[in-house]
């Protein structure tokens, strides 16, 4: 898998403080405008409504977190830091649960809000691209039965090999710019469809 770019420069993004902490609240004002970034607004409570662009999200661990295991959908856009406060099992593991990828202890000092920034935003990024490489996998793994149809269908048709046949859908793909299990699935579904309109009458009542 491809390693996404390390962010280092946060400028551009917006961040939503989740406390109730005034000092915390004060500090992080006061510090992450200086790192780039924009405080849209201080909230007292959860859920996170979705937004545009890069965000990062503070959340204060010593607030009433949902129970584990009924946390609100947190938006699938933003990093995650927790405000640690008291460090007890329970209040870290409802961090975790909310999707913390960082943590700040506090009283924040300002020296360490650049350090879990950045740990925060690049463990974000790195999921985000590992998610998308499963996604991707899962669908080129659906769709190997399509290869497998169209190779079968052209070892039947032609007399040839599986090799070659895979190799001659693969330069077809390739001619049309699609990946070889898009251009399969295609290819199998204007089969399926020149069928259909070939059967006799009879034969497609009977498929209805």
């Amino acid at each position: 898998m491809k390693q996404p770019r390390v962010t280092q420069n946060f400028r551009d993004f917006r961040a939503l403080i989740v406390t109730s902490d005034s000092r915390a609240a004060s500090t992080l004002q006061t510090v992450l405008p200086r790192l780039g970034l924009t405080v849209d607004r201080i909230s007292q409570t959860l859920p996170v409504a979705p937004a545009p662009g890069p965000r990062v999200v503070f959340i204060d661990g010593d607030m009433a977190l949902p129970p584990v295991g009924e946390e609100p959908g947190m938006p699938a856009d933003c990093a995650i830091v927790g405000l640690v406060g008291s460090e007890a099992p329970s209040r870290l593991r409802g961090l975790v649960s909310l999707g913390a990828q960082a943590f700040l202890t506090k009283p924040v000092h300002s020296g360490s809000v650049y350090s879990a920034l950045f740990l925060a935003v690049n463990s974000f990024n790195r999921n985000m691209a590992m998610q998308a490489r499963v996604e991707e996998l899962m669908q080129r793994r659906k769709g190997r039965a399509h290869v497998l149809h169209a190779v079968t269908t052209l070892v039947l048709r032609e007399g040839i090999g599986p090799d070659q046949a895979y190799d001659r859908l693969r330069r077809s793909a390739m001619h049309a710019r699609q990946s070889v299990e898009d251009f399969c699935e295609a290819l199998r579904a204007s089969n399926c469809n020149e069928d259909e309109e070939a059967s006799p009458p009879e034969e497609r009542r009977r498929r209805a």
